[in-house]
This record gives C-alpha cells, sequence and structure tokens, in this order.
C-alpha cells in the first residue's frame, strides 16, 4: 500500500493486546518494508521498479513464501519477549499476524499503476514465481479512498478502545497507592 494504511491496522489491533504498545503492532506492520530497506542496503534485494541487470522483485522480504517466514520469526519474538506475561502467547500471534497483515494488503493493493507505471506485482516466492496482486491501486481515487478510509476506521477503532478503556470501573475495593 502506500504506506499509512498499514498503520491503521496496527491501530486497530491494540483492542487484541492491550498490554502491548501501540507503536510496537505499528512496527509489525511495517516491518517487510524496513526488511526491504536493509536487504537493498546489503545488496540481496533491488529496486522496486524491477529495471536494470540483476533486477528482481522483492523476494527476501515482499514474496508470499518470506512474508509466512517473516510473520511466524517475529511472531515467536514476541511471544518470547513477553514470555512473563500469561498472554505471550496471544501476543506472538497477533504480532505475526501484524507482520503478515502487510503482504496482505500489497496483494490487495499492487501493480499500483497509479503510482508506479513500472509495478508489476508481489512474488509468491523466489525465481521464477507468479507475480501477483488485485490491483486495486490502479485507480488513484482508489488510492486516497483506501488510504483516508482505512486510516480513518483504524483511527476510530483505536480513540473508541481508549475512551472506553479509561472509564472508572465500579469497585467496592479501596483504591490502591501508586507505587
Amino acid at each position: 500500500m502506500a504506506g499509512i494504511a498499514h498503520v491503521a491496522v496496527g491501530l486497530a489491533a491494540k483492542p487484541l493486546v492491550p498490554e502491548v504498545n501501540v507503536g510496537w503492532l505499528i512496527l509489525g506492520t511495517c516491518l517487510l518494508d524496513i526488511l526491504w530497506i536493509v536487504f537493498w542496503t546489503v545488496g540481496l534485494e533491488t529496486s522496486p521498479a524491477y529495471h536494470g541487470p540483476g533486477a528482481h522483485p522483492p523476494y527476501w522480504d515482499h514474496s508470499l513464501l518470506m512474508a509466512v517466514v517473516w510473520s511466524v520469526l517475529f511472531g515467536l519474538l514476541a511471544s518470547w519477549l513477553a514470555r512473563r506475561s500469561r498472554r505471550r502467547i496471544r501476543i506472538g500471534i497477533v504480532f505475526g499476524l501484524m507482520v503478515f497483515s502487510h503482504w496482505v494488503l500489497d496483494w490487495i493493493t499492487h501493480p499500483m499503476t497509479a503510482l508506479s507505471p513500472t509495478d508489476v506485482g508481489i512474488p509468491l516466492a523466489f525465481g521464477n514465481s507468479p507475480l501477483v496482486g488485485l490491483g486495486l491501486y490502479r485507480s488513484l481515487t482508489a488510492v486516497w479512498v483506501t488510504e483516508i478510509g482505512g486510516t480513518l476506521a483504524g483511527l476510530a477503532i483505536y480513540i473508541l478502545w481508549r475512551v472506553r478503556n479509561k472509564q472508572p470501573e465500579l469497585t467496592l475495593e479501596p483504591p490502591r497507592p501508586i507505587v
């Protein structure tokens, strides 16, 4: 996607794991792009335009195969980091899903001919595997509607959850001292 809708998914996921900082969830949704930058820097990936000798689609970070691998690995890492939490398995699963949501959103939107006439889709695996994508972003109108609409929806879910959870609960116990 063009970018901000990935953030919206992280915001919308906050009610699923209230103990996790929303920044970590947003990081999870952007992780494949961060990996692309790292892999491009070390020479494993090429330009997203796929032109020139040796150029190829983003296999190591954005292919379906590697998106699944990264999702599982980072989900396991999140679960391990949350090992003191009773909900560590849930945290790991949600974080892994945040990583994988990036591929799903890119699959829906690529090829992005409205934004880049050279975009041909995202690979399923390595080599000559098919390049796939539903092509929602062939329309510049669709870019704006989904980016703004998705962001507003994710932000609304996050804000409504925050407002609902900030209301004081009725309790018969005296308040605990702040340590």
